[in-house]
Parts: structure tokens; sequence; C-alpha cells
């Protein structure tokens, strides 16, 4: 089912295109928290291991791990700023489904939670990206090489933003799904099933 039906009508749902990027965005940003956490994990180990002075190798086997884990890390946030794009621009030339009736409080509420999170979206991978470039590293999984001049406290700075911005994510990501599970089970409408084909009906 298209967003926009033959016969030029708004649809209930949004079509394939559009769930397999809202979907994968989400994994896509679930995976990237993960790793970022077991880095900054892998980092506390490096750093207790250092200070006893005692292990070299083992600080060198975490190091290695740990450089690993964010070159995937680093390329996945590459991956969901192109996936935050595609997801953009199929919206904008395709349209959105026909809007569920509600009160214009909730629906303010819930354009200005869509429109924070895909700034939220856009902010983190760019901030990642910035980060890593001014620490004077690229993105080695997508060939993309160190673009700017090593810059410790910009590279901090951006550091910062991009932590800040994924707290925020988390934050907003909530609040999106108990919205979902609110329309679904307590006003019983259309709007979760319009992401969720399986559910379409069923409210």
């Amino acid at each position: 089912m298209t967003t926009i039906d033959t016969a030029g009508m708004r649809a209930p749902g949004y079509d394939g295109v559009a769930v397999m990027l809202h979907w994968l965005i989400f994994f896509m940003v679930v995976g990237l928290f993960t790793s970022g956490q077991i880095a900054e994990g892998l980092g506390e180990q490096i750093k207790q291991l250092q200070s006893l002075g005692n292990d070299p190798e083992g600080v060198k086997a975490l190091m290695g791990q740990r450089m690993q884990l964010m070159g995937m890390h680093k390329a996945g946030g590459v991956i969901v700023f192109a996936l935050v794009m595609a997801r953009l621009f199929w919206r904008a030339t395709r349209g959105t489904p026909a809007p569920v009736q509600t009160s214009p409080m909730i629906d303010l509420a819930a354009k200005a939670a869509h429109v924070a999170l895909y700034a939220l979206l856009i902010v983190m991978p760019v901030s990642g990206f910035m980060m890593s470039m001014y620490a004077g590293r690229g993105v080695d999984l997508l060939g993309i090489p160190p673009l700017l001049t090593p810059t410790p406290e910009l590279a901090k700075q951006f550091s910062a933003v991009h932590g800040f911005t994924m707290n925020l994510i988390l934050l907003v990501v909530l609040l999106h799904a108990v919205a979902a599970l609110w329309h679904h089970y307590v006003r019983r409408d259309e709007t979760l099933g319009r992401m969720v084909p399986w559910l379409r009906g069923r409210a």
C-alpha cells in the first residue's frame, strides 16, 4: 500500500519503503547505543588496567577490541544519517497517511515530537562524525579518511553534543512508543497500525 493511493487519496498506512526505513533506523539506533555503551565500558577497563600497569597485553587486546567496535559504530552512524535522509526524502515526495482524528493539542504534540526526533537523528551522527574528524580519525570501514585538522577541544565539544543528543533521542523514542501504545490500547485507533502493517484493522 502506498501513502497516496491510485485515486489520489491519502492511504491509511505508510507504504512498505517508509515502514522499512522506519524500522531500519530504529534497530540501527539501538545497535549504535549498545555499541557506544560497550565501547565506553571497554574504555573504563583500559584505564583501570593502565593504572595498575601490570598487564600490557591485556590493555593491548582491549584497545584492539574497542577500536574494532568503534569502527563499526562510526560506520553505523554514517549509515543512519543516510537512512534518515532517505526517510525524509520519501516522506517529502510520497506524503504521509491520512491523519487520525485527535485533539488539536495532541496533533501539535505529535508533530513537535516528529520534528524533534528527525532533528536529533541528524544531529547525532553529524556530531559523532565531527567528533571523529576533529580527533584526527576517519571512518575506516567506509574508506573515509580524516578530513579536518585535529582539534582536541572541538572534538571534546562535539563529544558532549553527541552524548547529550543520544540521551534526548532515548527520551523522545520512549515518549513516542508510549504515545503509540496509548493510541492503540486506549484510544483504539489506527495510529500504531500505520507503521505496523499487521496491526491494521485491529484497533
